[in-house]
């Protein structure tokens, strides 16, 4: 059972560090309370194709994509698994607020029950060596592991890291920099064992719209 309603994501993303080692647990919520609603978009259009037609850049500096409350960007990129299996990403961060998350969704569907709607599981890291595994349910953000330090993860702007999540059915299991540190499962509705991938970014109060850009670069 998923607890609580997220009317906000960023605000979670953003501020709260909680430094616990990652294991398996219950979902819960962390949250901050606001009136201000679509906080958490698909806007496919900001994440496009880079050089390689390997990689996918993200970047934007548009007013329209920052408040006091943040914003939360994502996209799917037509790479269906049902079920999931694995998938790579090599990620790096090369301007935008430090400790405002980026990284992956993974077995996104829509659920036909009105009330769930669009749902997806989420891994993000950040420049400053940390990690965060959540659920997003239409516009609500339930935490399976929160912010946790990594000394796997390269710190810093213009740094890759690898993100590697594997299922063998029963759990996932998050590798960071080909180490394995988180363990985890998804066993409260609604239950996520495939769909589309894709990727993530969290546009932080900090962040100066339009003078500087927020850039993200992704590579699988």
């Amino acid at each position: 059972m998923k607890v609580g309603i997220l009317s906000t994501l960023c605000a979670v993303l953003l501020f709260f560090f909680l430094l616990s080692t990652c294991s398996v647990s219950p979902k819960t919520s962390a949250v901050e309370e606001g009136n201000e609603e679509d906080r958490i978009q698909r806007v496919n259009d900001l994440f496009i194709e880079g050089d390689d037609p390997h990689e996918t850049e993200f970047r934007t500096n548009d007013p329209a994509f920052w408040s006091p409350l943040g914003y939360t960007l994502w996209c799917l990129k037509n790479d269906l698994q049902n079920p999931f299996s694995e998938r790579s990403v090599t990620c790096s961060k090369i301007s935008g607020d430090d400790i405002a998350g980026y990284g992956i969704i993974f077995c996104h569907y829509n659920d036909p029950d009105p009330e769930i709607g669009e749902s997806m599981l989420a891994v993000m890291l950040n420049t400053l060596g940390e990690y965060i595994v959540g659920e997003i349910v239409d516009d609500s953000f339930s935490l399976i592991c929160p912010w946790t330090y990594s000394p796997f993860l390269s710190q810093g702007y213009n740094q890759t890291n690898r993100l590697h999540l594997a299922s063998n059915g029963e759990e996932f299991e998050l590798y960071l920099n080909h180490h394995l540190v988180c363990t985890f499962s998804d066993e409260e509705a609604p239950l996520h064992s495939g769909g589309d991938n894709g990727y993530i970014v969290v546009i932080s109060p900090q962040d100066k719209f339009p003078e500087e850009t927020v850039y993200v670069r992704f590579m699988e």
